[in-house]
């Protein structure tokens, strides 16, 4: 499935905690393999589970929120940087498997690799944007805390500085979409 967490939950993103609650008891009892015999079912339930995982938790929700945003909450340069960013990303040759606003999902040659476009990153926001995902992630930002450590499986780029912060488990994914930055 190629949605985002409140789609598969069917709520939207201003729901209340309960309403998150209740909509994912009532996917459960559908979709959860001992009441639906359907061969999919189990597939269902793991997504399922997944997005309430991240929106049944307030922190999770938050960075999930602030990671897939989709209008933009800085300024008007930064907009136009990460955009110009995003633009040298989409012209790669990569296929968009999946578009959240900041978070892409791009797929070539059976790879597949999130592009992750943030105003700034911090330690906190990479390591949950490693939790949440299982591709190989490329963030492209404009900031980067002072002592940014990128974990397994993570590339980070400042784009306002050139540098290149983290060591990608599959590095051959990641040449194409760094030639245009670095």
């Amino acid at each position: 499935m190629n949605q985002d967490h409140y789609s598969t939950l069917a709520v939207k993103r201003t729901a209340s905690a309960e309403d998150i609650h209740r909509a994912y008891r009532a996917l459960a009892l559908r979709y959860h393999p001992d009441r639906n015999p359907a061969p999919d079912a189990a597939a269902h339930m793991a997504v399922i589970n997944e997005a309430y995982e991240v929106l049944g938790d307030p922190a999770k929700r938050r960075q999930y929120d602030a990671l897939t945003e989709r209008t933009p909450s800085h300024s008007e340069l930064a907009g136009a940087v990460l955009a110009a960013a995003r633009d040298v990303v989409l012209r790669t040759g990569w296929v968009v498997v999946e578009d959240l606003g900041k978070v892409l999902l791009l797929e070539k040659s059976r790879q597949r690799v999130r592009a992750v476009f943030l105003e700034r990153a911090s330690n906190d926001m990479l390591q949950h944007a490693a939790s949440l995902y299982r591709e190989p992630i490329l963030v492209l930002t404009l900031a980067v805390e002072s002592a940014v450590h990128a974990p397994p499986g993570v590339a980070v780029i400042d784009l306002l500085h050139g540098q290149r912060y983290g060591t990608p488990q599959q590095a051959a994914a990641f040449e194409m979409l760094l030639a245009g930055f670095v």
